[in-house]
């Protein structure tokens, strides 16, 4: 009789808790997974915030949370996680009544591309562990990892003799009474060029930009074309690594810079060009846009863009072409705009196994290891 009527007590006890517990688990629970940073370089580091917060006086005795993120971010921590396609987190703890818990995960970025937190999701267990709740977060966030940034002696090369044809197209000479405009300051800006008024305004330091008899301007164009038989990834990946280096070092020496390319995004949305600008912003702004290639329009397209530059042809411009594809096509419409007395330079990624025959004086091979 005694074990009846305990029994009798214990379901009536769990029938009680198992209502209550339904009705009332999810008010006032919000997971948040969030990146602690917008973008990184490839090879930084940064966090991916967890943050679950139960503003009730119900505790959840079992709170299981999952979800995966791209395994191109390698975690510090891999305790209770498993690598596979992607890097699948899966963690239980106990979040009691009004509580908030946050758990911050390092990791580092080792290849370029936009991503976030996928499948976020939690199950929660009611006291008795029988019955089983489910929910998933409502907001993704996202992080960018920008392209490689190229710190060789052949890229030290390369940018320097860059530099020196845009020396001798230009005045060197600062026109102090051409004002250009305001930005903010960064490391290699001399003090004198500061402007104190605007810096108290803007609470961070300003520099005036003065202009020049003729402004230095880099157009790159970027090709994500190949004629490679073989995989041509790597390639493609070099050449837009190639272009946010010198993009990100023109921009530091105060030469403007624009971006056009016939690379798409993971909707196949051709990605719109970039405009002039020598801000560090802008060169964010430029590797927001690399980050985001996920393939081509195809060669074609990139013919008719070097067309569109034939035709609003300016003499002030560095045209910097950084193709895989170097074929008689288009080395014949950048032939034109050398005869225009333009400044035109190729770089071609190559594979090490099939070197690169330079046949014009403007090109230069740029070689990548196939096997590495």
């Amino acid at each position: 009789m005694k074990i009846i009527a305990a029994f009798i007590i214990l379901a009536t006890i769990y029938f009680i808790q198992h209502i209550f517990f339904r009705k009332n688990w999810f008010k006032n629970l919000e997971l948040n997974i969030s990146f602690n940073r917008d973008y990184i370089e490839c090879g930084e580091s940064a966090d991916l915030v967890e943050i679950v917060t139960n503003d009730k006086f119900l505790p959840l005795p079992s709170f299981n949370l999952k979800f995966s993120v791209d395994r191109s971010l390698v975690f510090d921590d891999q305790y209770n996680s498993v690598v596979t396609d992607c890097y699948h987190k899966n963690e239980v703890f106990t979040v009691f009544g009004h509580q908030r818990v946050i758990r911050k995960l390092s990791f580092q970025g080792t290849h370029r591309g936009v991503f976030g937190v996928q499948n976020a999701n939690f199950i929660v267990h009611d006291y008795f562990m029988l019955k089983q709740y489910a929910g998933k977060m409502k907001n993704s966030d996202y992080i960018y990892v920008f392209p490689k940034k190229l710190s060789t002696e052949r890229f030290r090369i390369a940018f320097k003799g860059l530099m020196g044809e845009l020396e001798t197209r230009r005045n060197i000479i600062e026109d102090s009474m051409s004002f250009r405009g305001i930005r903010e300051y960064q490391p290699f800006d001399p003090y004198r060029s500061v402007n104190w008024k605007q810096s108290a305004k803007a609470r961070e330091l300003m520099v005036n930009m003065r202009g020049f008899t003729t402004d230095s301007r880099v157009r790159i164009l970027l090709n994500l074309d190949s004629d490679n038989m073989i995989e041509s990834e790597k390639l493609l990946e070099e050449a837009i690594s190639l272009t946010s280096s010198f993009a990100r070092q023109f921009i530091k020496e105060g030469v403007n810079v624009s971006v056009v390319t016939n690379a798409v995004d993971k909707d196949g949305r051709r990605l719109p060009g970039i405009g002039e600008g020598a801000e560090l912003k802008h060169a964010i702004t430029i590797d927001r846009m690399l980050t985001e290639i996920k393939g081509s329009e195809g060669k074609d397209t990139f013919i008719e863009l070097i067309n569109d530059e034939i035709k609003k042809f300016s003499s002030d411009n560095l045209y910097l072409i950084i193709s895989p594809y170097a074929r008689r096509d288009l080395l014949e419409l950048l032939d034109r705009i050398e005869r225009k007395e333009g400044a035109v330079h190729l770089i071609v990624p190559f594979y090490d196994e099939y070197p690169y025959v330079k046949n014009r004086s403007y090109a230069e091979g740029w070689e990548v290891p196939i096997n590495v």
